[in-house]
């Protein structure tokens, strides 16, 4: 059974989308520059979501002379995989063919989503 993983507020997957995304060590600077564009958020804050998310064992903290470098330790599919199953546990009452009756009802899945879909599922017999 897989470990259940606490979901992230935005604030904290916003930055461990930063870090899954360069798939590398990040500075504080590098992550900070990369948040440049869609918060407005103070150096400070972005330390404090570092240090919670270190403290919450998503990341690994490294100090190389002055500067913090941050790697993920729960990888992006791990993360993922659990929101999902959470999310269709709490809408879906755990049905998955709920959930994908609900996407079809709605329109969001195009003919190409659909095919896509049934070869997965072809694949995965």
């Amino acid at each position: 059974m897989e470990e259940i993983i606490k979901s992230l507020p935005d604030s904290e997957l916003k930055v461990m989308k930063i870090i899954w995304n360069n798939n590398r060590k990040m500075s504080t600077g590098e992550i900070d520059a990369e948040l440049k564009n869609e918060t407005d958020w103070k150096l400070s804050t972005l330390q404090v979501i570092l240090s919670r998310l270190t403290e919450k064992g998503f990341l690994k903290n490294e100090k190389i002379g002055r500067i913090n470098y941050y790697s993920s330790i729960v990888d992006f599919s791990r993360y993922s995989r659990n929101e999902t199953k959470n999310f269709i546990r709490k809408m879906y009452d755990n049905s998955s063919k709920k959930l994908i009756a609900s996407l079809i009802e709605s329109d969001e899945l195009t003919d190409e989503d659909i095919d896509e879909i049934k070869n997965i599922l072809n694949r995965s017999k």
